[in-house]
This record gives structure tokens, C-alpha cells and sequence, in this order.
């Protein structure tokens, strides 16, 4: 037991999940500091002292999306060997990650779309996320064709931007309220795409 007058300690990780879902719901625009300070449910002094402002807050919060992204779908993507394989399970772990209540979308898609000129720093930053996204996407297809897994002649750039704006796409219908079913749905659909550009498929 903590001797007496001695502050909880804090979470700064549970703290972070708290002030991402406030952002997930709202986006950065919508959401005040008023709200941050009651989703982390510590003292405004405190929550500044942490975390600085709004926007330090959000982009600490993108961060750690980010890294959960890097380590989740795009790992997958990058480490199974097969393409398709690999297309298939990123795809399915993006709908675990944007499906269900702690999951409502995703904050580097929709987080930031539109905000006042005094915050485009935070539209940039995503812009320049999601553009990333798509060139990881292009480099796997390119590995993909250069190992003789598709077909010579294969457009890699429009294959990683059909599938990028699939990923995009699924983010926002699982903001709207579409189901996590419904989205494997689709994405055994999306797949097609690849299926026909397999060489041995």
C-alpha cells in the first residue's frame, strides 16, 4: 500500500487509450481538451503537465496508433512469404483493428480529414501516414513480382492504390457502423483483384 499523500501512480499507456477513443469518436476538431481531461479522469493541471496541449496529445495518441499499424498489418504484410497470404491476413487483421467497440475506425484514416488552417499540420501528418501506407503496399506487390509470384507486367502502383483505397474505405464503413462480418465480407471480395493477377493462380 502507497504511504499516505503519495499520488497514484500514473498510467501514461492507459491514459493514451483513453484520449484515443475520445478522438476516434470525435475527431480532432470535435474534441476539446474539456473532454481529454474527463476521459483520462485526471486533474487539467496534471493532463497538461503530461501531455502539453490538444495537439501534442493528438499526435502522441497517432503515434501510438501508428506503431500499433506497424507492428499489426503491416508486419503481416512484410513477414508471410506468400503474397496473397500475406494481402489476406493484413487485410483481416485492419478489420479486427477498425471493428468493435474499442476499435471504432481507424485514427489515421479519419482521425484528421478536415480541420481550421491553424491545425493542417495534423491533416499533413496523416496525409503523409496514409501516403506511406500505399508505398509499403507498392514495395510488396514489386517483392512480389520480382520473386515471379504475378504475372510480368503487372501494375504494382495500381494494385497499392486499389488496395490502400479498399483499407481507407473499410475505415470509414466501420465508423458508420458496418459489421466486422460484413467487412471480411468485402475484403474476400477485394481479393479477387489479386487472385487474377497471380501467376499461378
Amino acid at each position: 500500500m502507497s504511504p499516505a499523500g503519495r499520488p497514484r501512480t500514473f498510467d501514461r499507456e492507459e491514459a493514451l487509450k483513453k484520449a484515443m477513443m475520445v478522438f476516434w469518436e470525435k475527431g480532432f476538431e470535435g474534441t476539446t481538451m474539456a473532454d481529454l481531461v474527463a476521459a483520462i479522469g485526471m486533474k487539467a493541471p496534471s493532463v497538461y503537465a503530461a501531455f502539453g496541449n490538444k495537439d501534442a496529445l493528438f499526435r502522441e495518441v497517432v503515434d501510438v496508433y501508428k506503431n500499433k499499424v506497424e507492428q499489426g498489418p503491416l508486419r503481416t504484410l512484410n513477414e508471410t512469404p506468400t503474397v496473397f497470404k500475406a494481402l489476406e491476413n493484413s487485410l483481416r487483421e485492419n478489420v479486427d483493428m477498425f471493428s468493435g467497440p474499442q476499435a471504432p475506425s481507424c485514427l489515421i484514416m479519419a482521425g484528421a480529414i478536415n480541420c481550421a488552417p491553424e491545425h493542417q499540420e495534423h491533416v499533413n501528418y496523416l496525409m503523409g501516414l496514409r501516403a506511406l501506407y500505399k508505398e509499403i503496399l507498392k514495395a510488396r506487390f514489386d517483392r512480389a513480382l520480382a520473386e515471379g509470384e504475378l504475372v510480368e507486367g503487372t501494375n504494382t502502383n495500381a494494385l497499392a492504390e486499389f488496395y490502400f483505397g479498399f483499407i481507407h474505405g473499410m475505415a470509414l464503413r466501420a465508423r458508420d457502423g458496418s459489421s466486422k462480418t460484413e467487412l471480411f465480407t468485402s475484403t474476400e471480395f477485394a481479393l479477387h483483384a489479386l487472385r487474377a493477377a497471380l501467376k499461378n493462380s
